[in-house]
């Protein structure tokens, strides 16, 4: 009996050490964390002056998976304090951050993904930004267009040795949650790399919503939104890099005046740089400009970020930086005089 029972262990182990091989082989499991403790130096509404405290900005966790050899999927959670994504009780909230196939070489050079995944707007200068753990990308930030919809996209090289690549997609506009109404976006975008370490990109995409009715004239009216967003980016090795991202957009009569609705059109630049100082050691800074409605005289805003980033590990960074959020118009409350928002920051980001 003990023979048996010695046998069956053995069985289970084996098999138990077998599919542990084939989840290796087939899942690669990798997680991103950021948080950091935050001091409201100063703000314009008083009841945030001297706030202080610990935070989690974002968490990450992705298993991508080797489906078959034409496919890849990905499945990525995302966990963050922020109040839209906590629960009703206050808690973390878990949200899917990514839930795709990709088809990969569908035909040559060129992928088809299909299912929620990155949007083109932004993908590409996040990424070499690299410092979402700072700040998110000017459009990001703003919400001109999401970091995700659920769609279908086809992207790759137009020349065949990655110097122009496309990227395009059709999906419903609804971010990660379900579609709501028959009306899609479109994207599109180029890249274009002519030498090592620069790169450039075009953007542009159209949402397609209902027409609104204007009460002043009584009649419907189109409400679409287009955006362009332009980025330049220069890196040199791990010594130094520069970014320039501007865009506009426009929706259809989405500005209500004194007299009939009129298009609302939005614009803003980013401009950011960091540089290796000595080892594991990196300056960083960026600028943005931002004004949501360019036939308003009092409503653009900008943003000043400086940081330094410590490596103090391969995965690991530990960044004490600063944000100033500057209003054009300051609306001071709760018996603050600040003219802007000064934020303090210890941020520790790693992956894994």
């Amino acid at each position: 009996m003990k023979k048996i029972y010695t046998i069956s262990i053995m069985l289970v182990l084996f098999a138990a050490i077998n599919f542990a091989q084939e989840v290796k082989d087939k899942v690669k499991f990798s997680g991103l964390m950021f948080g950091d403790y935050f001091y409201n130096i100063s703000n314009v509404d008083g009841n945030q002056q001297n706030l202080n405290g610990f935070q989690f900005r974002r968490i990450y966790f992705t298993a991508d998976i080797a489906v078959a050899e034409s496919f890849d999927a990905r499945f990525r959670t995302e966990t963050d304090q922020s109040a839209n994504s906590n629960t009703g009780g206050g808690k973390l909230g878990v949200m899917v951050k990514d839930a795709y196939l990709k088809w990969k070489g569908i035909f040559s050079g060129s992928d088809l993904v299909l299912g929620i995944s990155p949007t083109p707007a932004f993908d590409i200068s996040e990424n070499a930004w690299g410092y979402h753990s700072l700040e998110k990308t000017i459009m990001d930030l703003n919400g001109i267009v999401s970091s995700r919809d659920f769609g279908v996209d086809l992207k790759g090289k137009i020349i065949n040795d990655g110097t122009v690549n496309y990227w395009i997609k059709i999906a419903n506009n609804s971010s990660n949650g379900p579609e709501s109404d028959k009306y899609k976006r479109y994207y599109a975008l180029v890249q274009v790399k002519p030498v090592d370490g620069l790169q450039a990109t075009v953007y542009y995409d159209y949402a397609a919503k209902a027409d609104v009715n204007d009460a002043f004239d009584k009649t419907s009216k189109p409400n679409n939104v287009f955006v362009a967003a332009v980025f330049l980016n220069y890196q040199l090795k791990s010594d130094f890099a520069f970014g320039f991202e501007a865009f506009s957009r426009n929706i259809q009569n989405g500005y209500k005046t004194t007299g009939a609705l009129i298009d609302q059109k939005t614009m803003g630049f980013s401009l950011w740089a960091w540089v290796s100082l000595v080892d594991n050691f990196r300056l960083v800074a960026r600028y943005d400009s931002y004004d949501p409605n360019t036939d308003l005289d009092n409503d653009k805003t900008t943003l000043l970020l400086a940081g330094l980033d410590y490596k103090i590990a391969k995965n690991v960074s530990i960044i004490p930086n600063v944000e100033i959020f500057t209003p054009q118009t300051v609306t001071n409350t709760n018996g603050s005089t600040a003219s802007s928002n000064l934020q303090g920051r210890v941020t520790v980001a790693f992956t894994f």
